[in-house]
């Protein structure tokens, strides 16, 4: 088995893939411009799974590198443990653990937007969502974060994007009740 890792030099991809995933970030939060979150999940994905991969081989001889690949067999232990115990603790630490790699839900999506759901962890609270445009199908641009009073249902919402805001049009629902008329308003970024 080591002699088929060496071969294909699986830790120097998976350095490469972590300097990617890392770059990604900083001009994302630089620029605001970044890779699709569909790509930047698949290499998530990959990343993970040679730390892992990593961290088995490296035990038997102990080397010094197997405390950072240990990270990420113990975020696996703990989310783990969160599902099969639950409780607060855990699902603090999970949260802290699967927040680089939990995927973006993708609520509304048009030619001109998509809409995010924004991760902020197990407790948080409802309704707060990322706005991106997309670019050249692998990138996309941050506009900013909205938060609205109920989660978005895409067969009613409807969300367009102008002069640096979100309108967004919805129907009341007044118990249980649909009013004919539609509502309007006007998001700002936060």
């Amino acid at each position: 088995m080591k002699e088929f890792l060496n071969k294909i030099r699986l830790e120097k991809w998976h350095f490469y893939i972590l300097g990617v995933v890392l770059i990604n970030f900083g001009i994302g939060l630089i620029t605001g411009y970044r890779l699709n979150q569909n790509l930047t999940f698949f290499l998530k994905i990959i990343l993970y799974l040679t730390g892992l991969i990593l961290f088995l081989t490296t035990l038997r001889p102990f080397k010094k590198i197997a405390v950072y690949y240990s990270l990420y067999a113990i975020s696996g232990v703990l989310t783990g443990l969160f599902f099969l115990f639950g409780g607060i603790f855990l699902a603090i630490l999970s949260s802290l653990v699967l927040f680089p790699i939990v995927p973006k839900q993708t609520e509304y999506k048009t030619e001109t937007i998509k809409i995010y759901d924004r991760f902020q962890g197990f407790m948080a609270r409802c309704c707060s969502y990322e706005v991106v445009e997309p670019k050249l199908y692998i990138f996309e641009k941050h506009l900013g974060y909205i938060n609205i009073e109920r989660p978005i249902d895409a067969d009613k919402d409807e969300f367009s994007f102008k002069n640096n805001t979100i309108i967004y049009k919805y129907e009341l629902d007044n118990d249980g009740q649909t009013t004919v008329g539609d509502t309007t308003e006007i998001l700002n970024f936060e």
